[in-house]
């Protein structure tokens, strides 16, 4: 059995109100996960109990053809912040939770996306992996980080 591994990625996204609503919509509809180059397989925005898989287009993952399947525990929506929680589900390549909110400081005018995450390896490829598993994890959530930098142009 693996060691989970814990983490924390922040990225300013820049200033303002209108941006807190883009960037928080942004996210609940997914296009950040697809700004981030992954295919988003759902029927609707993040909601409690919907689920979502997820196809990278690049990288090892996307050569493996590996899915990500998930399931929203939580949202998050209240003035000055939004966003959600999923879990991995059975078929995802890691065991865990990872949590995605935008932010809005009243005091600094200050746009933040937080990311929390809390994985295992959960299938034999990515224990035998690992380095790669965990170098694809780093590089997804870089990517989620710069999705929503202009959340105005994120791919769908």
């Amino acid at each position: 059995m693996s060691r989970p591994r814990r983490f924390t990625r922040t990225a300013d996204l820049g200033f303002g109100a209108d941006l807190f609503d883009r960037a928080s919509r942004s996210l609940i509809n997914w296009d950040m996960h697809r700004g981030a180059g992954l295919l988003v397989v759902v029927d609707g925005p993040a909601t409690p109990g919907r689920t979502v898989t997820l196809h990278p287009r690049s990288g090892p993952s996307a050569w493996l053809r590996l899915s990500a399947p998930c399931e929203v525990t939580e949202i998050y929506d209240d003035d000055t912040t939004r966003g959600f929680t999923y879990r991995a589900l059975p078929g995802h390549p890691e065991r865990g939770r990872e949590t995605f909110m935008v932010s809005h400081d009243p005091a600094t005018d200050v746009v933040r996306l937080t990311i929390n995450a809390e994985s295992e390896h959960a299938t034999w490829l990515a224990r035998i992996g690992a380095p790669i598993a965990r170098a694809e994890q780093d590089r997804i959530t870089r990517r989620y980080l710069a999705a929503l930098r202009d959340p105005g142009t994120a791919r769908r």
